[in-house]
């Protein structure tokens, strides 16, 4: 992380694009129609590992399968992420067709997912108002305390060195967490998001009507294994916990790391993280992500000169870690901000 010996200057979202965007070409603003490519080359590994496993009785080939799947799922959630921000195509039925379906292999209702990312996080990002930030210590109860020791990456006082394994499969429960809050009160003990904007009735029934598309699904999903429930495990269950260590390791390196403020500033209050140059061409450059959060709408082919152009403009802000050293720190961090 880049730091200096003054205080930094508060900066607004505006500020920064203001004076980067000039050094933009044009082309990272239009739709990509031809990125769809990405979405194919994920969708035929996932339907080729519930091929391959329905005419297999073999254990190692249902695992290899099980691997296939859970690592074309995070690349389905990654394209899925920025064909919402309409980086691929314009608004139409086939866009959100295709949306509902990628979030709906994800267990995701696509309704839920708008309304999360969208609507709140990203206007939001590391303030009190965002959904994906930690808790305050001030609104810590019970409930939270044990959510948070399981799922949070957070040092261990009792075992000190301990790597929790249940930290690696948050993001299914993060889903999960949220779509309880879509139908009970913030008042309720089991209301366990930081922050979010009430939900309509309308994307009430939306969400119910996509449930009930992700439960078909995985109904085609487990005929297509011949009903059988080992096979099933291995391409329905298991690929979505693989997809979650991964997902996981970005979302939290990317917005557990810095101090919870009152005012959105996405460069100081996000981090980006070095990954080895495959990882990036497989998810999407998914690492860049405070890139992602200035220019939501950019092709992620540019992060990396956004990348450039913060460290020399603004480097007393920008935020870069490799994902080791960010990893590290993050067990090594308390799971409730001050």
């Amino acid at each position: 992380m880049n730091t200096t010996e003054q205080q930094p200057l508060t900066h607004t979202d505006k500020y920064y694009i203001q004076t980067i965007r000039p050094f933009l070409p044009k082309e990272a603003f239009q739709k990509k129609p031809s990125y769809l490519w990405y979405f194919l080359a994920n969708f035929s590994l996932f339907i080729s590992a519930i091929t391959v496993t329905r005419y297999s009785d073999n254990i190692w080939i249902f695992l290899i399968a099980s691997l296939l799947s859970g690592n074309s799922l995070p690349g389905l959630v990654f394209f899925a992420h920025d064909l919402s921000h309409g980086l691929v195509m314009a608004k139409s039925w086939q866009r959100h067709c295709l949306e509902v379906l990628i979030w709906g292999i994800n267990f995701i209702p696509q309704t839920m997912w708008i309304h999360i990312h969208h609507r709140t996080h990203h206007p939001n990002a590391a303030t009190f108002q965002d959904p994906d930030r930690r808790w305050l210590t001030s609104e810590k109860t019970w409930i939270k305390w044990i959510y948070t020791w399981i799922f949070y990456p957070q040092k261990n006082k009792l075992l000190p060195g301990l790597i929790n394994p249940f930290a690696y499969i948050h993001f299914v429960f993060y889903i999960l967490r949220n779509f309880i809050a879509v139908f009970i009160s913030p008042t309720s003990k089991l209301y366990i998001v930081p922050y979010q904007v009430p939900y309509t009735f309308k994307e009430k029934f939306s969400i119910i009507i996509e449930t009930g598309i992700i439960i078909l699904i995985q109904t085609i999903i487990f005929a297509a294994v011949e009903c059988n429930w080992l096979k099933y495990l291995f391409v329905g269950i298991l690929p979505i916990l693989i997809a979650s260590v991964i997902e996981v390791i970005y979302v939290a390196t990317n917005h557990y790391l810095n101090p919870v403020k009152a005012q959105n500033n996405s460069v100081q209050g996000t981090t980006s993280v070095i990954v080895p140059p495959l990882f990036n061409l497989i998810h999407d450059n998914f690492s860049y992500h405070t890139e992602h959060h200035l220019f939501p709408t950019m092709h992620p082919c540019y992060y990396p000169l956004v990348s450039d152009l913060l460290k020399k403009h603004f480097p007393q802000d920008y935020n870069q870690l490799t994902i080791t050293e960010a990893w590290r720190r993050l067990w090594n961090s308390q799971a409730f901000d001050l």
